[in-house]
């Protein structure tokens, strides 16, 4: 279990008294820049390193640390700057890469992540720690820049070298689940998730299948322990959005899905999620601009076409809403939400507004996939 916050700044405070009793000891100086990063004491993890240069100590290794607390600082700059002065201190080595490529991913420099690692993952012999690590920063990058079906011709080839470490595991579930590969995303979920501490990929992957079985209480339980991973991550507020529409909390799900929108605002499904929350809770005007941006990210996807026109069908713009209807029915034929559009419209279902039924049914398609996730799964085990 994860050390609570006020057990990180009571382990900082006992490291300090210790460390005032011998100011000069590296192991402790070491202690104390740790545990004040823990507790996001950034400026007490400084004077421990300035106290440690003072004397002289290790140069690369607490210059290694002045990384890390740019990093905590989110200074990407800065911490690009340091690793090369402790590149140039210590030579280059797959540790030091890491911290390069995390760098760039967290500064939004996915390519730039993506070509530092590719080299070292393909390099035989690396420690599997340090490889599953320099996996996982690979996939996130590929996954990043869209390159999914690549990312999964890469999976397909470590597993069946035995090679994809089992750290990684979690972000190829969700590659997984994004090429609608579902059997294959509930495998590597299921094995990423008996890692010590999995990654909130894996937690996420594992959720999303446990909303296709319609698992409302066990998918909530996993994303809460992927916030706690990565509390900003768009694509987790995003499933909670969804596990709580399917728990019927609709107000609820509309936080979370605006809360994902924040950090994830080129994410389709999320939109999409959204608008069917806003529609259910009868506000049209959020409901349109949900769908309508959408069609902005994609203008070739017929359930968008569909969901906005349930939207102007439902707000009294028959004219707009058949238009779009047809170019829904051009695109999906097969479309549940024009075929109930296209039935309210004939006066065959009656009052429009009557949309939770409609909205159960997409459900059953978590992050609106375009076919039945659930489908695709083996039973649940007891």
């Amino acid at each position: 279990m994860e050390p609570t916050a006020a057990a990180r700044a009571n382990r900082l405070r006992q490291l300090q008294g210790y460390l005032a009793q011998d100011p000069a000891n590296a192991h402790l100086l070491a202690e104390v820049c740790e545990a004040a990063l823990a507790a996001g004491e950034h400026d007490t993890a400084l004077s421990a390193i300035e106290v440690a240069e003072a004397h002289r100590l290790e140069p690369a290794a607490w210059l290694h640390r002045r990384v890390h607390v740019a990093m905590a600082r989110c200074e990407w700059d800065e911490a690009l700057a340091l690793l090369a002065r402790v590149q140039a201190v210590a030579g280059h080595h797959a540790a030091l890469l890491h911290d390069v490529a995390l760098v760039h991913l967290c500064a939004g420099h996915h390519a730039a992540c993506r070509d530092a690692v590719a080299p070292a993952i393909a390099q035989p012999g690396t420690d599997a720690e340090l490889l599953g690590r320099l996996q996982v920063l690979w996939l996130r990058s590929m996954h990043h820049l869209g390159l999914l079906p690549e990312a999964w011709q890469w999976v397909e080839q470590q597993q069946a070298s035995g090679g994809l470490q089992r750290q990684a595991m979690g972000v190829a579930a969700l590659v997984a689940v994004d090429l609608e590969r579902f059997a294959a995303a509930t495998a590597l979920a299921d094995e990423a998730l008996l890692e010590p501490q999995p990654t909130a990929e894996a937690l996420v992957s594992a959720a999303y299948v446990a909303l296709a079985r319609r698992q409302a209480d066990r998918a909530e339980g996993l994303l809460r322990r992927a916030l706690q991973v990565n509390p900003r991550d768009g694509r987790t507020w995003s499933a909670l959005g969804l596990a709580s529409l399917l728990a019927g909390d609709v107000p609820e799900a509309r936080r979370h899905l605006e809360q994902a929108i924040r950090t994830l605002p080129g994410h389709i499904g999320t939109w999409h999620a959204l608008g069917w929350a806003c529609l259910l809770l009868r506000d049209l005007v959020a409901a349109r601009d949900a769908f309508a941006h959408a069609l902005e990210l994609d203008r070739n996807f017929g359930e968008s076409h569909a969901a906005m026109a349930l939207v102007l069908l439902m707000e009294g713009s028959a004219s707009e809403s058949a238009h779009h209807l047809r170019v829904a029915e051009r695109l999906d034929s097969r479309s549940v939400t024009a075929g109930y559009v296209r039935a309210v419209a004939g006066g065959q279902l009656g009052d429009a507004r009557s949309v939770r039924a409609l909205a159960e049914r997409l459900l059953d398609r978590p992050g609106f996939f375009g076919g039945r996730l659930s489908d695709s799964l083996p039973p649940a085990r007891n």
